[in-house]
Parts: structure tokens; sequence; C-alpha cells
């Protein structure tokens, strides 16, 4: 019964993201292209939402691209990435609106950024507290984390915690505005489990 309530808050998740894309009013979006050159924005050609450098939100890790016989299957936010091969713990810090409840997405694609072909396995923190483990499994598939969070402050800290594991590093970081009454919990935060595109008779992806 756990699992069959979790699929449903996934599979409701679905349809509340195909319906912010496709209105496309991305008023309170904020979408991160980590390790964007700074001053840098860009609007996805798929989507066609805005993004932007996350130099304004980290001082520390590198920009480095993946491999380009991986970029033409994935879209342009995932091109760049932030590593961080100095320090056990690394953080974004990200003003938002307090007290409004948002969906924050994660996403990590090594892309064999380093040549090394190493993947990595390192802990993704929501401030204090362990968000998920990230486990890298393969060099060209992604790995996305999600939760439905609501901040007690006007920011938040996405932190990435070197576990020993291998180089952290964080592909793109979005948070999307959601109605208050949508996923009401008794405390803390939803963490998705699996999204399924039930029925769907397109060969495409919906963000």
């Amino acid at each position: 019964m756990g699992w069959f309530k979790h699929f449903i808050l996934a599979f409701l998740g679905g349809f509340a993201l195909i319906h912010l894309v496709h209105a496309q009013d991305q008023t309170g979006f904020i979408s991160i292209d980590c390790g964007l050159t700074a001053n840098s924005s860009y609007k996805e050609a798929t989507t066609g939402l805005n993004y932007i450098s996350d130099a304004t939100f980290i001082d520390t890790g590198e920009s480095k691209k993946i491999s380009t016989e991986f970029k033409g299957s994935y879209q342009q936010q995932v091109w760049s990435l932030r590593s961080f091969p100095q320090g056990i713990r690394n953080c974004y810090r990200i003003n938002i609106t307090q007290g409004t409840k948002y969906l924050i997405r994660a996403t990590f694609l090594y892309g064999n950024y380093d040549g090394q072909s190493k993947l990595p396995q390192f802990d993704l923190h929501l401030g204090p507290n362990l968000w998920d483990t990230v486990i890298i499994k393969n060099v060209s598939y992604s790995v996305f984390k999600e939760l439905i969070h609501v901040p007690s402050l006007n920011n938040l800290q996405v932190c990435l915690v070197n576990t020993n594991l291998g180089i952290p590093f964080i592909s793109a970081i979005e948070l999307r505005p959601l109605n208050n009454n949508a996923y009401v919990t008794q405390s803390g935060s939803l963490a998705l489990l699996v999204r399924k595109d039930v029925g769907s008779i397109i060969d495409r992806t919906v963000r």
C-alpha cells in the first residue's frame, strides 16, 4: 500500500510538471545550469525553459563539460556540470520565497567529463539533512533526485558531500513553485520514488 501511495504521488507530480511546462509561464521558476559560464543564460530548445549560470549561487568547484559524444542525446542543461574535487561539503545557496511549496530537482549526468570513466557515489543534502545518495551507474545515464519541500527560510542550500567514493558533481538544479494545497503532509518533505507516463502514445520526454 505504501508503494502505491508513492506511485500516485509521483504520477500526479508528472501531471503537474506537464502543466507547468506547456503553460510556459515561468513565474517563480529557478532553472540553474551548473557549470555554465558566468553571466550566461539561454532558452533550452526542446522545453523553452530559461536557464542561468550557477556562478552566483556558489563560489567553489570547477566548471566542466561532458564528452561531446553524449551531447546529442541530452538537453542543453546537462552539457556542462560543476565538480567538487576539493572539500568534503560544497553548497549552493539559493534565494526562494519562504513558505512556498517547491518541487526541487537535482540532475546528474557524468558523461565522462573527466575522461576517466570512474563512476562516483556521493551524498546529496538539503541544508544539514541527507536528501539521498547519488549513485552513478553508467557514464551516459542521467540521475534525477526530486523533493517536494516547504522552506522555512528565504533561502535553501543544496549540498554535495564527498563520501570518499569519487568526486561529487551536479549538472542542474531546478525549482518549481507548487500550489500549497497540493501534496499535503503532516510534516517533512516528499521524495520521488518513481514517475510513469501511463498511456502515452508519443515517444517524447515531458518536463
